[in-house]
């Protein structure tokens, strides 16, 4: 058996080479790898420490990335959390010495906490015992730091805070070529794990059509970020299925169903669920998902089946949808069918798309003019709305991208701020649309015209 001097050496030069090659190739999978096959798992603190130590040394591009390593293989489950946490306490405790070599040392503690913090990965707790740790004075800079960066917001935040607005955009237009690319103009394929979580928990609250345009685009996306990040991104989504199972009750099942569709895309690889750290798929709902990924997997013509997974009907490309939309919008101003509309509308069955049918209506009316065509528009929404066909949320959504789009359509129209105007006063006068959005079209046409729409 080796003497600790020995061991500690190997720890050492472990996490020497996994940083090494962590910062060169970013795998996340060859570190979890090699931390395994390092033993010792009463010396893993030390191995942390020695990560955070390294990275202190390197230049500053290549600084953050020891923290996105050590977050890395907790979420893999080569790391436990509170490995993390005695490591970084050892690191804190050595401060004053790595300020000698490290004149950044401060700095770079300061914003090691915040990411973990923002992670998850170590408890907010810490924080009260970094004073002690570092020495009061350290102690008290780290803390104000962390205490500024978390208020900023980090970059990681800000890179959330960017994916969920691309995200809701598509999940409302359906452009995903459009999506894609934003989220590679967003130059930050290193977090490319949160794009895919993002995909799949914002999904959890939508329909099965949503679904499958969320299981589409993570499929595309794979000419963005590398197997790496789609891995983690599941990983990182099944390790919090307990809180995402208080506002979604079935979310083995939805989780079970992407995790099949995405191994059908050769977005994952078919042993996926064999590679996901055992405390995750050994008991609760983790266990339930895996069953159920192997149940489907399992089955005979398991291909044809997973394809569908989300429905048949939720396959109809969006670009069909918008074509059928506009077809029936078509039809009730030539013919002025409402009850017709009203009824093409519900066999469309996909009360998600139902701003699509509000903004068709609008942008019908105004490019047609007159008096009674704007009056059909408020006809054919009020008529849905109280059919129970429309949602209010859906409503306010397409009466939100009339009004994104009222620049370009006055470019066509001239008169359209006018007579869009005319519309929104009416769903207001109806209790169809809050007194706010008059407001907003008022400032929006402002910005148009100069003026304000009376």
């Amino acid at each position: 058996m080796e003497d600790k001097a020995a061991e500690l050496k190997r720890i050492h030069a472990t996490a020497a080479l996994v940083l090494e090659e962590y910062v060169k190739c970013q795998s996340s999978t060859d570190a979890t790898v090699s931390v395994d096959e390092m033993g010792f798992p009463e010396h893993r603190p030390e191995f942390v420490q020695r990560v955070i130590s390294a990275s202190m040394q390197r230049v500053e591009a290549e600084r953050g990335l020891g923290p996105q390593l050590l977050s890395s293989l907790v979420m893999r489950g080569a790391l436990e959390p509170s490995d993390v946490e005695a490591g970084l306490e050892v690191a804190l405790n050595n401060m004053e010495e790595a300020q000698k070599t490290a004149p950044h040392a401060v700095d770079y503690a300061a914003h090691a906490i915040a990411f973990f913090l923002e992670d998850k990965v170590v408890p907010e707790t810490i924080l009260k015992y970094v004073p002690t740790l570092a020495g009061d004075e350290l102690g008290q800079k780290i803390v104000s730091k962390v205490t500024t960066q978390l208020q900023l917001p980090l970059p990681i935040t800000k890179f959330k805070s960017a994916v969920r607005e691309i995200v809701d955009e598509y999940f409302v237009g359906g452009e995903v070529k459009s999506a894609i690319e934003q989220l590679s103009d967003l130059k930050e394929a290193r977090y490319g794990y949160e794009v895919v979580k993002r995909v799949l928990v914002m999904s959890l609250e939508k329909k099965d059509a949503e679904r499958e345009m969320a299981s589409v685009l993570l499929s595309g996306l794979t000419r963005v970020y590398g197997s790496e990040q789609f891995f983690e991104g599941f990983i990182r989504t099944l390790r919090g299925i307990d809180d995402l199972a208080l506002d979604t009750p079935n979310v083995c099942h939805v989780l079970a169903n992407f995790v099949a569709r995405a191994i059908a895309d050769d977005v994952l690889p078919p042993v996926f669920i064999s590679l996901v750290p055992k405390r995750i798929v050994e008991s609760g709902r983790g266990k339930e998902v895996s069953a159920l990924v192997h149940g489907l997997l399992d089955q005979h013509g398991s291909s044809a089946r997973i394809m569908n997974v989300w429905g048949v009907g939720s396959r109809r490309s969006v670009s069909e949808l918008k074509e059928s939309v506009s077809a029936l919008v078509e039809e009730y101003y030539v013919e002025g069918e409402l009850e017709e509309a009203v009824r093409c509308v519900r066999e469309l069955g996909v009360p998600h798309f139902g701003h699509e049918v509000v903004k068709r209506a609008v942008y019908g009316a105004v490019e047609r003019g007159g008096d009674g065509t704007l009056e059909k528009a408020c006809l054919l929404i009020t008529a849905l709305v109280k059919a129970g066909v429309l949602e209010g949320a859906e409503l306010t959504k397409g009466m939100s991208r009339a009004l994104r789009g009222l620049p370009d359509l006055c470019l066509d129209v001239p008169q359209a701020a006018e007579r869009m105007d005319r519309v929104i006063a009416q769903g207001v006068r109806e209790g169809l649309l809050a007194e706010g959005f008059k407001e907003r079209f008022d400032e929006m046409a402002g910005s148009v015209h100069g003026i304000k729409v009376a």
